[in-house]
Protein backbone atom coordinates (compact mmCIF):
# COMPACT_ATOMS: atom_id res chain seq x y z
CA UNK A 1 0.00 0.00 0.00
CA UNK A 2 2.87 2.19 1.10
CA UNK A 3 4.61 1.56 -2.29
CA UNK A 4 1.49 2.50 -4.29
CA UNK A 5 0.92 5.77 -2.54
CA UNK A 6 4.67 6.37 -3.51
CA UNK A 7 4.07 5.89 -7.26
CA UNK A 8 1.03 7.83 -7.03
CA UNK A 9 3.22 10.92 -5.58
CA UNK A 10 5.73 10.79 -7.51
CA UNK A 11 3.74 10.48 -11.15
CA UNK A 12 1.59 13.77 -9.58
CA UNK A 13 5.04 15.28 -8.95
CA UNK A 14 6.27 14.77 -12.77
CA UNK A 15 3.24 16.05 -14.38
CA UNK A 16 3.46 19.09 -12.08
CA UNK A 17 6.98 19.53 -13.40
CA UNK A 18 6.07 18.84 -16.99
CA UNK A 19 3.17 21.75 -16.12
CA UNK A 20 5.98 24.00 -15.21
CA UNK A 21 8.25 24.06 -17.45
CA UNK A 22 5.17 24.29 -20.33
CA UNK A 23 4.29 27.54 -18.64
CA UNK A 24 7.06 28.44 -18.50
CA UNK A 25 8.28 27.95 -22.20
CA UNK A 26 4.72 29.79 -23.17
CA UNK A 27 5.79 32.89 -20.47
CA UNK A 28 9.11 32.94 -22.60
CA UNK A 29 7.85 32.60 -26.02
CA UNK A 30 5.12 35.82 -25.20
CA UNK A 31 8.11 37.43 -23.99
CA UNK A 32 10.42 37.27 -26.37
CA UNK A 33 7.49 38.01 -28.76
CA UNK A 34 6.98 41.25 -26.74
CA UNK A 35 10.26 42.22 -26.89
CA UNK A 36 10.76 41.63 -30.31
CA UNK A 37 7.20 44.20 -31.43
CA UNK A 38 8.62 46.40 -28.95
CA UNK A 39 11.89 46.66 -30.75
CA UNK A 40 10.20 46.92 -34.18
CA UNK A 41 8.11 49.84 -32.77
CA UNK A 42 11.16 51.13 -31.68
CA UNK A 43 12.55 51.28 -35.44
CA UNK A 44 9.24 52.15 -36.76
CA UNK A 45 8.99 55.22 -34.51
CA UNK A 46 12.79 55.96 -35.38
CA UNK A 47 12.49 55.72 -38.62
CA UNK A 48 9.04 57.86 -38.34
CA UNK A 49 11.27 60.38 -36.57
CA UNK A 50 13.78 60.06 -39.42
CA UNK A 51 11.92 60.37 -42.42
CA UNK A 52 9.95 63.88 -40.33
CA UNK A 53 13.27 65.56 -39.59
CA UNK A 54 13.93 64.78 -43.38
CA UNK A 55 10.87 66.26 -44.74
CA UNK A 56 11.01 69.15 -42.10
CA UNK A 57 14.78 70.14 -43.39
CA UNK A 58 13.67 70.18 -46.69
CA UNK A 59 10.52 72.35 -46.40
CA UNK A 60 13.23 74.40 -44.10
CA UNK A 61 15.44 74.62 -47.16
CA UNK A 62 12.48 75.47 -49.43
CA UNK A 63 11.23 78.50 -47.19
CA UNK A 64 14.81 79.72 -47.32
CA UNK A 65 14.66 80.08 -50.76
CA UNK A 66 11.12 81.63 -50.75
CA UNK A 67 12.96 84.27 -48.42
CA UNK A 68 15.94 85.07 -50.32
CA UNK A 69 13.12 85.46 -53.42
CA UNK A 70 11.61 87.48 -51.31
CA UNK A 71 14.43 89.47 -50.76
CA UNK A 72 14.82 89.96 -54.61
CA UNK A 73 10.93 91.03 -54.85
CA UNK A 74 11.41 93.15 -52.82
CA UNK A 75 14.09 95.32 -54.46
CA UNK A 76 11.95 95.32 -57.47
CA UNK A 77 9.01 96.58 -55.58
CA UNK A 78 7.87 100.31 -56.20
CA UNK A 79 8.88 103.20 -54.07
CA UNK A 80 5.44 104.45 -52.30
CA UNK A 81 6.12 108.60 -52.82
CA UNK A 82 2.33 108.98 -53.31
CA UNK A 83 2.56 107.12 -56.72
CA UNK A 84 2.77 103.17 -57.08
CA UNK A 85 4.19 103.42 -60.51
CA UNK A 86 8.00 101.33 -61.04
CA UNK A 87 10.86 103.15 -60.69
CA UNK A 88 11.86 103.51 -64.19
CA UNK A 89 11.78 105.82 -67.10
CA UNK A 90 12.75 105.26 -69.93
CA UNK A 91 15.99 102.95 -69.34
CA UNK A 92 16.04 100.21 -71.51
CA UNK A 93 18.77 98.56 -69.60
CA UNK A 94 17.24 99.07 -66.46
CA UNK A 95 14.30 97.18 -67.82
CA UNK A 96 15.71 94.76 -69.10
CA UNK A 97 17.75 94.44 -65.71
CA UNK A 98 14.45 93.82 -63.75
CA UNK A 99 13.16 91.32 -66.58
CA UNK A 100 16.18 89.20 -65.26
CA UNK A 101 15.69 89.48 -61.97
CA UNK A 102 12.27 88.41 -62.17
CA UNK A 103 12.78 85.59 -64.39
CA UNK A 104 15.51 84.35 -62.07
CA UNK A 105 13.13 84.63 -59.06
CA UNK A 106 10.32 82.94 -61.19
CA UNK A 107 12.40 79.89 -61.62
CA UNK A 108 13.50 79.42 -58.17
CA UNK A 109 9.63 79.32 -57.57
CA UNK A 110 9.64 76.43 -59.82
CA UNK A 111 12.17 74.73 -58.64
CA UNK A 112 10.63 75.01 -55.17
CA UNK A 113 7.31 74.21 -56.21
CA UNK A 114 8.67 70.76 -57.40
CA UNK A 115 10.61 70.66 -54.42
CA UNK A 116 7.14 70.28 -52.65
CA UNK A 117 5.42 68.37 -55.22
CA UNK A 118 8.32 65.79 -54.75
CA UNK A 119 8.28 65.99 -50.72
CA UNK A 120 4.11 65.34 -51.19
CA UNK A 121 5.27 62.23 -52.92
CA UNK A 122 6.93 61.01 -50.77
CA UNK A 123 4.60 61.65 -47.50
CA UNK A 124 1.97 60.03 -49.63
CA UNK A 125 3.90 56.55 -50.30
CA UNK A 126 5.14 56.69 -46.53
CA UNK A 127 3.62 53.92 -44.44
CA UNK A 128 0.64 55.44 -42.72
CA UNK A 129 0.25 59.69 -43.61
CA UNK A 130 2.08 61.80 -41.52
CA UNK A 131 -1.36 64.12 -41.42
CA UNK A 132 0.84 67.03 -39.92
CA UNK A 133 3.11 67.21 -42.66
CA UNK A 134 -0.06 66.98 -45.46
CA UNK A 135 -1.11 69.79 -44.09
CA UNK A 136 2.17 72.03 -43.39
CA UNK A 137 2.78 71.08 -47.13
CA UNK A 138 -0.59 72.25 -48.55
CA UNK A 139 0.12 75.62 -46.41
CA UNK A 140 3.73 75.54 -48.11
CA UNK A 141 2.48 74.88 -51.44
CA UNK A 142 -0.22 77.88 -51.42
CA UNK A 143 2.79 80.14 -50.47
CA UNK A 144 4.53 79.20 -53.62
CA UNK A 145 2.01 79.68 -55.27
CA UNK A 146 0.85 83.25 -54.10
CA UNK A 147 4.72 84.05 -54.86
CA UNK A 148 4.49 82.53 -58.01
CA UNK A 149 1.10 85.37 -59.08
CA UNK A 150 2.67 88.03 -57.34
CA UNK A 151 5.87 87.80 -59.46
CA UNK A 152 3.41 87.26 -62.71
CA UNK A 153 1.73 90.48 -62.31
CA UNK A 154 4.89 92.47 -61.68
CA UNK A 155 6.28 91.32 -64.65
CA UNK A 156 3.17 91.99 -66.39
CA UNK A 157 3.59 95.60 -64.75
CA UNK A 158 7.28 95.93 -66.50
CA UNK A 159 6.36 94.04 -69.45
CA UNK A 160 3.27 96.49 -70.01
CA UNK A 161 5.62 99.41 -69.14
CA UNK A 162 7.90 98.13 -71.57
CA UNK A 163 5.18 98.58 -74.34
CA UNK A 164 3.90 102.05 -72.86
CA UNK A 165 7.73 102.78 -73.71
CA UNK A 166 7.59 101.66 -77.29
CA UNK A 167 4.68 103.30 -78.04
CA UNK A 168 5.54 106.65 -76.74
CA UNK A 169 8.84 105.99 -78.39
CA UNK A 170 7.15 105.52 -81.54
CA UNK A 171 4.95 108.69 -81.02
CA UNK A 172 7.75 110.50 -80.36
CA UNK A 173 9.87 108.71 -83.23
CA UNK A 174 6.83 109.91 -85.75
CA UNK A 175 6.61 113.78 -84.66
CA UNK A 176 10.77 114.19 -85.07
CA UNK A 177 9.81 112.41 -88.67
CA UNK A 178 7.92 114.82 -89.58
CA UNK A 179 9.18 117.70 -87.67
CA UNK A 180 12.33 116.60 -90.09
CA UNK A 181 10.04 116.08 -92.56
CA UNK A 182 8.64 119.68 -92.56
CA UNK A 183 12.23 121.13 -91.83
CA UNK A 184 13.41 119.74 -94.90
CA UNK A 185 10.50 121.11 -96.51
CA UNK A 186 10.90 124.69 -95.44
CA UNK A 187 14.98 123.93 -95.84
CA UNK A 188 14.92 122.60 -99.56
CA UNK A 189 14.84 125.19 -102.66
CA UNK A 190 15.96 124.44 -106.18
CA UNK A 191 18.06 125.92 -108.75
CA UNK A 192 18.52 125.15 -112.81
CA UNK A 193 21.12 126.61 -114.54
CA UNK A 194 22.09 126.92 -118.66
CA UNK A 195 22.29 129.16 -121.30
CA UNK A 196 18.99 131.58 -122.07
CA UNK A 197 18.08 129.72 -125.35
CA UNK A 198 18.15 126.35 -123.25
CA UNK A 199 16.21 127.78 -120.46
CA UNK A 200 13.52 129.52 -122.98
CA UNK A 201 13.11 125.74 -124.69
CA UNK A 202 12.44 124.40 -121.47
CA UNK A 203 9.92 127.11 -121.03
CA UNK A 204 11.48 128.29 -117.15
CA UNK A 205 12.54 131.85 -118.74
CA UNK A 206 10.60 133.78 -120.84
CA UNK A 207 11.25 137.62 -122.24
CA UNK A 208 8.28 140.18 -121.33
CA UNK A 209 7.74 144.31 -122.50
CA UNK A 210 10.26 146.17 -124.72
CA UNK A 211 9.44 147.26 -128.72
CA UNK A 212 10.29 145.75 -131.99
CA UNK A 213 8.85 142.77 -130.91
CA UNK A 214 10.87 142.64 -127.63
CA UNK A 215 14.22 143.26 -129.10
CA UNK A 216 14.65 146.73 -127.42
CA UNK A 217 13.66 147.08 -123.54
CA UNK A 218 12.47 143.69 -122.68
CA UNK A 219 12.95 141.97 -119.53
CA UNK A 220 13.81 138.34 -118.67
CA UNK A 221 11.22 136.40 -116.24
CA UNK A 222 11.26 133.51 -114.55
CA UNK A 223 7.75 131.67 -116.03
CA UNK A 224 5.03 130.68 -113.14
CA UNK A 225 4.77 127.38 -114.75
CA UNK A 226 8.17 125.96 -115.31
CA UNK A 227 8.23 122.35 -113.99
CA UNK A 228 10.46 121.93 -111.34
CA UNK A 229 11.53 118.41 -112.69
CA UNK A 230 14.27 120.94 -114.30
CA UNK A 231 15.55 122.05 -111.19
CA UNK A 232 17.80 120.56 -108.65
CA UNK A 233 17.86 120.52 -104.95
CA UNK A 234 19.62 122.04 -101.97
CA UNK A 235 19.22 122.60 -98.63
CA UNK A 236 19.46 125.85 -98.20
CA UNK A 237 21.26 125.83 -94.46
CA UNK A 238 24.18 123.44 -95.82
CA UNK A 239 24.94 124.33 -99.09
CA UNK A 240 26.44 127.72 -99.54
CA UNK A 241 28.63 126.89 -102.80
CA UNK A 242 26.57 126.33 -106.47
CA UNK A 243 29.53 125.48 -108.95
CA UNK A 244 28.32 126.31 -112.23
CA UNK A 245 29.05 125.15 -115.50
CA UNK A 246 30.08 128.44 -117.19
CA UNK A 247 30.25 132.52 -116.42
CA UNK A 248 27.32 133.88 -114.92
CA UNK A 249 25.28 136.25 -117.13
CA UNK A 250 22.16 136.88 -114.81
CA UNK A 251 20.54 135.38 -111.71
CA UNK A 252 16.80 135.52 -112.00
CA UNK A 253 14.76 136.21 -109.46
CA UNK A 254 17.09 139.17 -108.69
CA UNK A 255 19.20 138.82 -105.81
CA UNK A 256 20.62 141.90 -103.71
CA UNK A 257 24.42 141.78 -104.51
CA UNK A 258 25.65 141.73 -100.71
CA UNK A 259 24.04 138.43 -100.62
CA UNK A 260 26.03 136.61 -102.69
CA UNK A 261 29.59 136.52 -104.74
CA UNK A 262 30.69 135.33 -107.81
CA UNK A 263 34.27 133.92 -108.92
CA UNK A 264 35.44 132.49 -112.20
CA UNK A 265 36.93 129.00 -111.58
CA UNK A 266 39.81 127.38 -113.58
CA UNK A 267 37.66 124.87 -115.82
CA UNK A 268 35.84 127.90 -116.79
CA UNK A 269 33.52 127.49 -114.41
CA UNK A 270 31.27 129.55 -111.54
CA UNK A 271 31.16 129.25 -108.21
CA UNK A 272 28.44 131.09 -106.69
CA UNK A 273 29.04 131.91 -103.23
CA UNK A 274 25.93 132.17 -101.14
CA UNK A 275 26.99 134.76 -98.15
CA UNK A 276 23.42 135.99 -96.71
CA UNK A 277 21.02 132.72 -97.42
CA UNK A 278 18.19 134.36 -94.95
CA UNK A 279 18.26 137.53 -98.03
CA UNK A 280 19.33 135.55 -100.41
CA UNK A 281 16.31 132.89 -100.58
CA UNK A 282 13.46 134.88 -100.27
CA UNK A 283 11.91 132.63 -102.46
CA UNK A 284 12.18 128.81 -102.83
CA UNK A 285 14.04 128.91 -106.32
CA UNK A 286 16.71 130.07 -108.39
CA UNK A 287 17.75 130.37 -111.99
CA UNK A 288 20.91 130.94 -113.67
CA UNK A 289 21.51 131.83 -116.69
CA UNK A 290 24.68 131.61 -118.27
CA UNK A 291 26.34 132.97 -121.35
Amino acid sequence: MRTRLLVIVAGLALIIGGCDKTKEHELQAQLDKNQTDRMALQEALTDREQFVDQILKSVNDIYADLEKAKSKEKRLAPERKGSEELPWVNSRETRDGFLKTINEIGSELKDSRKKIADLQARVRAYRGEVANLTALLDRLKATVQEREEAIAQLKGRVQGLEQTVADQTKLVSEKEKTIDDQKRQMNTVFYVAGTRKELEKKGIITEEGGFLWGLLGSTTTVTSDADLADFKPLDKTMDQTIRLPGKIDEILPHRKTDSYATTATDDNGSDLKILRPDKFWQGNTLVVILD
